[in-house]
């Protein structure tokens, strides 16, 4: 309505009404008047208007030109109004908004519902994925699988302890004390926990795969990760050794000392700095070895089922909480049309208000219009009558009288609109009715329909969509695998 608000406020803008003194001196009624006066013009016998009042009178008449033409203008513009508001409220408008209501509730089932059938295909490929999987590398028992967050205390346990232990004992030798102990220790811990982590990962899990060619690499990083992991520790006892003999020494200096003797530890401190090393690398490595499953690759494909089956449970719960309140709303729009009515007949008291408006403004203007043309032409006698010395002519007397100014009919314009706004307002009251009458047995359907029932038969029948085309899918494959082995050599 903010729309056709501002069509009509541009019409508002009408010229205004001359005033006495402007129509006055329009014409200079009262220095013509007494100039004609001079002369006894117009003469006594005369019964046709002065030259400057029949100009007065043509100038009254274009004014009311103007004025009429902008009354018309903005009362043809509400009608323009009406009649494009009147196009869009249409029998055969709500009509077809029952019937997209319709339409829409039955999409939305069928969309829902071939969402729900995907997952069912996906859960059930990836099932039988995993029972394949199981068959093809011996599983019998499903992967048991830790939480990230247990994974993460398990790690992180370790390496608090072994810093805390590590960071005692390079706080003797180290020049910092007990701060640079421990950021020594903690670098140190973080390393034997990621080795070990990563050994049991990879190199242990794959050494028991059902495949050998596995064993080819799998054994000889799992062997040559654990003598890292010895002599990096060695290496850490070394450099504690070299620290308590000499504050000075640099890292660099480990790896001539292992060579000549990897063993040559002899502080107990050491000894045990050592031990514990191995010992959380190897905590680490059976931590990774059970993490994302004992085998490699089972814990994912039962991830990847188990994910495929819980997001059948979630579409099936998605339809019941958010689908059954989405079909409610749409349903409550089978009755809008009531609404639209309603909120229709509210804007055309509005237009109307505009066109009586517009008739009020035009009658004012006329009223200013009428009482100027008479003070100007008074203006004008008055001055003739006080320079003459004959007799005014007798017309003098009378007022001049234009019919379209001083006895106004009814404009036109106004006629037709209000004729349209009551129009309009009986067809928009008597709608309603009609569109009950004609589309009763659809509105009492809909309005009666089981959404609840119709979700659950939803459910039901993707259920078994996703089934079958599994199984064609599964027949399809094993026929063709079938025709791959029948076809000659």
């Amino acid at each position: 309505m903010a729309n056709d608000d501002g069509a009509t406020s541009r019409v508002v803008r009408m010229t205004p009404a001359p005033t006495a003194h402007h129509l006055a001196e329009s014409v200079k009624a009262g220095h013509h008047g007494a100039s004609d006066a001079v002369e006894n013009q117009p003469p006594a016998h005369a019964t046709m208007l002065s030259q400057t009042e029949q100009t007065l009178v043509a100038r009254a008449r274009e004014h009311f030109a103007t004025l009429r033409q902008e009354a018309a203008e903005r009362l043809n513009a509400i009608q323009a109004q009406i009649t494009s508001r009147r196009e869009l409220f249409t029998q055969q408008r709500f009509e077809g908004r029952v019937r997209g209501v319709e339409a829409t509730m039955r999409a939305m089932l069928s969309k829902h519902g071939g969402e729900l059938e995907q997952r069912v295909y996906d859960a059930l490929r990836a099932k039988r994925e995993y029972a394949f999987f199981n068959y093809e590398n011996k599983r019998r028992a499903d992967p048991k699988l830790d939480k990230w967050q247990f994974i993460l205390f398990f790690l992180v346990v370790p390496l608090v302890i072994e810093s805390l232990l590590n960071g005692n004992f390079f706080a003797e030798a180290s020049d910092f004390g007990l701060v640079g102990g421990a950021a020594t220790a903690v670098i140190i811990s973080a390393l034997n926990i990621a080795l070990g982590f990563f050994m049991g990962v990879g190199p242990a899990r794959y050494c028991q795969h059902v495949k050998s060619s596995h064993l080819f690499w799998a054994l000889p990083a799992y062997a040559g990760m654990i003598g890292l992991i010895v002599l990096f520790n060695l290496a850490v006892g070394h450099y504690r050794e070299m620290l308590i003999a000499n504050p000075d020494s640099r890292s660099f200096q480990v790896m001539p000392r292992m060579m000549e003797n990897p063993f040559a530890i002899y502080d107990i401190k050491s000894v045990a700095l050592v031990i514990i090393g191995c010992l959380v690398a190897f905590i680490s490595a059976t931590k990774g070895y059970t993490a994302f499953g004992t085998y490699p690759g089972h814990a994912t494909a039962y991830k990847r089922w188990r994910q495929r089956w819980s997001a059948v449970e979630e579409e099936r719960r998605r339809l019941d909480a958010e689908l059954l309140p989405e079909l409610e709303a749409i349903r409550t729009q089978v009755d809008g049309f009531r609404e639209d009515c309603r909120d229709e007949l509210g804007k055309l008291q509005g237009v109307k208000a505009a066109a009586e408006k517009a008739r009020d403004l035009y009658t004012s203007r006329l009223g200013q219009l009428r009482a100027a043309k008479d003070a100007a032409m008074m203006q004008y006698r008055e001055a003739n009558l006080r320079v003459r010395t004959d007799l005014p002519p007798a017309y003098f007397t009378q007022s001049l009288n234009l019919a379209e100014i001083d006895q106004p009919a009814e404009l036109p314009e106004y006629v037709a609109a209000r004729r349209q706004i009551d129009d309009f307002e009986q067809q928009l009251t008597s709608m309603p009715a009609l569109i009950e009458a004609k589309l009763k047995d659809r509105l009492v359907l809909l309005r009666g329909v089981d959404l609840a029932g119709e979700i659950e038969q939803v459910k039901l029948r993707a259920a078994q969509a996703g089934r079958e085309a599994f199984e064609q899918d599964e027949a399809a494959q094993k026929q063709a695998a079938e025709d791959f082995a029948a076809m000659p050599r």
